[in-house]
């Protein structure tokens, strides 16, 4: 009995010697993954630091992008009130001279006959005032004739 006492001690001894070379090779295992891990990872964030750089330079000029986009759109908001206010101011105009324009041509009586005095007026004025002027021009050409002068010579240097 001593024998299988010793025998199954030195199938204890060697179990334990088999697990603790097992062990062994696992961590080993697991070690070498864990660097595999550590290298990757820091690869990961070494690109990761890349594309956040680059993520970062297209956000400042997103930004830049959109503040120019804001400011173009309120100076053109201001060129478009400036054109509404021109087709308003347009519009006014065209009315007035639309209505003006329908007074003129269909006067009240009242100024139907002060154009008619007006007209008759310059009419008249203007019959006395050629004329006139015609009579003033046959008195000039029987009077004695408009003598001309000749032009005085020029001085010339030689």
């Amino acid at each position: 009995m001593e024998i299988l006492l010793y025998a199954s001690a030195a199938i204890a001894a060697l179990s334990l010697l088999l697990i603790a070379i097992f062990v062994i090779i696992a961590l080993k295992s697991a070690k070498k993954s864990m660097n595999d891990i550590s290298e990757t990872m820091s690869r990961m964030e070494t690109k990761l630091n890349g594309v956040t750089a680059k993520s970062e330079s297209l956000m400042e000029k997103t930004n830049r992008i959109a503040s120019d986009v804001e400011n173009k759109l309120q100076r053109l908001e201001g060129f478009s009130r400036s054109a509404d206010n021109l087709n308003q101011s347009t519009n006014h105009l065209n009315r007035s001279f639309e209505t003006l324009s329908s007074e003129i041509e269909n006067p009240s009586r009242k100024y139907k006959d002060l154009m008619q005095k007006v007209a008759l007026l310059t009419e008249t004025v203007s019959r006395m005032y050629f004329k006139v002027k015609k009579e003033k021009e046959k008195h000039q050409d029987t009077s004695y004739p408009v003598q001309k002068e000749l032009p005085s010579p020029r001085q010339t240097n030689y």
